[in-house]
């Protein structure tokens, strides 16, 4: 699960849920979008 959104406390406490952080890829791809560059490497 990605951190877009708060967790519940059901899932923070999880042991088998991981909350990954999307902001540094979020980041370049709006970096790329931007200087109209391809943002499909970022997802392979």
């Amino acid at each position: 699960m990605t951190d877009s959104i708060q967790a519940t406390e059901a899932v923070r406490v999880a042991s088998n849920i991981r909350q990954l952080t999307v902001a540094p890829l979020l980041g370049e791809a709006i970096n790329r979008i931007s200087k109209e560059a391809s943002v499909s490497s970022l997802f392979n």
